[in-house]
């Protein structure tokens, strides 16, 4: 054979190694490049807060330590999903203040599934529904309800920025509006779970059932007589990870004790109530992991139900809730607690949950009503 091309052949397979193999990149289904040098995720992150001790209050935090101060655009981390909001005419979406993906799943439009919806402006609706029947002045501004919960260490931070009073105001409306009807002597974690699925994948008598059964005495009645069956099982479906603002701004380092005084979760721990299990059937649970948010299970039923009531009477986080002996079937004040209510003076200040400092808390906000 010609040495000549001994050679060239040689040459041409060593060009063939160094620059025609095989790529050591991968293209996941997402289209986000991993290389095979790239550590796997953890597998271990259960949602459990971090330690006081390693966290700086003024700079949001992930789950996973990871953190999720929002880009420098407009205030929105749109984390590479690229699905925009699609306001309506009647409601805007919670991703208009701000989107925080990557602090969980569900949290953009092509993830919502199993009958789970976007968190909107319509749950501020049932928020003031459900006020209404208590006899309180509407909320017409998110931000008063922002206010409330940044005074009440329910976020990550002790100072909103960007739109961070609307979007953590929605987020607690909707949340408020999805427990609050339900009467102290029903409350059950699990009823959340039940009426959440029927809401999503249901039917919607079946959902008013559920309501006429377990909720505040005279509450679906209510619903029906003024036309808001609708706006309150809407706001049922809401999936509280949307948008990621349940981690990315409203990841509330307020503490929760057990029945023996000893601190056992956060409140965003006990925000886990109206996350349920991937198949929609337990609450208190990391649909992303399929198992529970631990720390909340260890508060007393009691604790989590008035801090849900909370959320409506913009009250003591830690407190009694609504104080349903102030109120008739239909929602009306009697006339003994209309005096009585008058020789009370209002307070100056909006109500700091119980051992909540000026250090932890933002200075009180005036009460809006």
């Amino acid at each position: 054979m010609n040495p000549l091309l001994i050679l060239l052949g040689l040459f041409g397979l060593a060009a063939a190694g160094s620059g025609g193999g095989s790529s050591n990149t991968s293209s996941s289904a997402s289209g986000i490049t991993n290389t095979a040098q790239d550590t796997p995720p953890s597998n271990d992150m259960d949602d459990m807060p971090m330690s006081d001790d390693n966290m700086d209050t003024d700079m949001p935090m992930d789950d996973d330590g990871m953190s999720d101060m929002p880009m420098d655009h407009g205030d929105h981390d749109h984390g590479g999903m690229g699905d925009m909001p699609s306001d309506t005419a009647a409601y805007v979406d919670i991703m208009t203040f701000g989107m925080h993906h990557g602090t969980s799943s569900h949290t953009h439009h092509g993830a919502l599934m199993g009958g789970r919806t976007a968190i909107t402006t319509e749950a501020l609706e049932a928020y003031n529904d459900l006020r209404a029947f208590l006899d309180l002045a509407p909320i017409n501004d998110l931000e008063e309800i922002g206010e409330w919960a940044f005074a009440n260490t329910l976020t990550n931070n002790t100072e909103p920025y960007g739109e961070d009073l609307k979007g953590v105001g929605l987020f607690y409306a909707m949340q408020g509006a999805k427990v609050a009807w339900i009467d102290d002597e029903k409350f059950d974690p699990q009823l959340l779970a039940d009426i959440q699925r029927e809401a999503r994948l249901g039917e919607p008598d079946t959902v008013m059932e559920l309501v006429e059964a377990n909720g505040i005495d005279g509450f679906a009645t209510y619903l029906k007589d003024n036309d808001m069956v609708d706006t309150f099982i809407n706001t049922l479906k809401m999936e509280p990870h949307y948008g990621g603002w349940m981690h990315g701004r409203t990841h509330g380092w307020l503490k929760f004790a057990d029945e023996t005084g000893k601190d056992v979760a956060i409140a965003h721990d006990l925000n886990h109530l109206t996350v349920l299990s991937h198949d929609q059937t337990q609450p208190f649970m990391n649909d992303t992991f399929d198992w529970p948010q631990w720390p909340a299970l260890d508060a007393p039923q009691a604790d989590v139900a008035n801090y849900f009531q909370s959320m409506v009477t913009l009250g003591d986080p830690r407190g009694e809730g609504i104080v349903l002996s102030m109120t008739e079937s239909a929602g009306a004040l009697l006339p003994e607690d209309m005096a009585m209510l008058m020789l009370e003076p209002a307070p100056d200040t909006m109500p700091l949950a119980n051992n909540v400092t000026e250090d932890d808390a933002t200075e009180a906000m005036p009460l809006p009503f």
